[in-house]
């Protein structure tokens, strides 16, 4: 890496064995700070581009705590239409309840959280705030399960109120997709990472989404989503 690093400096910034006027050596030396500039940016991307995939990588895995298994001990409510009591039945196993993906904003950081459906048919997934963990009617957020008839790339947003900064991005996939290239209906682009089927992230607040393109592993667009008329 360091060697590479070096070189990459050399190709920046050459060595002028010249020295000319006076008015010379500060023009190049202009210029060489510039370079530096910019050999700065590339090395800081070559940096902490791994460093955020290495967060996620992290996080995914990490046993969820116990008020967001309570969150998929409840995940589905009914009516019983012969008493009309409310019945919550339990499609999650709470207790494989399990950090998926997180990231990190200004209002602190953003988790999706996953559990395996108890038939094994599916996986069923939260997505919330760490600060609104703690809240005392429990954890605040947004949460659903999949199913077999889920289209390729299954997206929704949703807007809280306590964090007007973002609007949240999350949801499923059904194929082999590991990355999202995500189109607001602005012009903007942004790239999502894909863990356990599932995707998460946080936009500009009022985003709406215009295209959503599925990439494999190799790059190739394997399935596409666009908005309903």
């Amino acid at each position: 890496m360091t060697d590479y690093l070096n070189h990459l400096l050399d190709e920046l910034v050459p060595v002028e064995r010249d020295a000319g006027s006076w008015s010379d050596v500060l023009d190049r030396a202009r210029r060489s700070r510039r370079r530096y500039a910019v050999a700065v940016a590339v090395v800081a991307a070559l940096v902490l581009a791994p460093a955020a995939w290495a967060a996620v990588s992290a996080f995914e895995g990490t046993p969820a705590p116990q008020v967001i298994q309570q969150n998929f001990s409840y995940h589905r409510v009914t009516i019983n239409p012969w008493t009309g009591n409310i019945v919550n039945e339990t499609d999650a196993d709470a207790s494989k309840a399990h950090g998926v993906l997180q990231l990190q904003t200004s209002d602190g950081p953003l988790d999706l959280w996953a559990a395996p459906e108890t038939d094994g048919s599916g996986t069923c997934w939260f997505a919330g705030w760490e600060s609104d963990i703690g809240a005392h009617y429990g954890a605040i957020g947004t949460g659903s399960c999949t199913t077999s008839n889920d289209a390729a790339i299954d997206p929704r947003t949703y807007n809280d109120a306590s964090h007007p900064a973002y609007t949240v991005l999350v949801g499923s996939v059904t194929g082999s997709e590991t990355t999202l290239d995500v189109t607001l209906t602005d012009g903007s682009t942004t790239t999502l990472p894909i863990a356990e089927h599932l995707f998460l992230g946080a936009l500009p607040p009022g985003s709406q989404l215009a295209s959503i393109t599925g990439r494999d592993t190799a790059g190739n667009i394997v399935a596409s989503w666009t908005p309903s008329p």
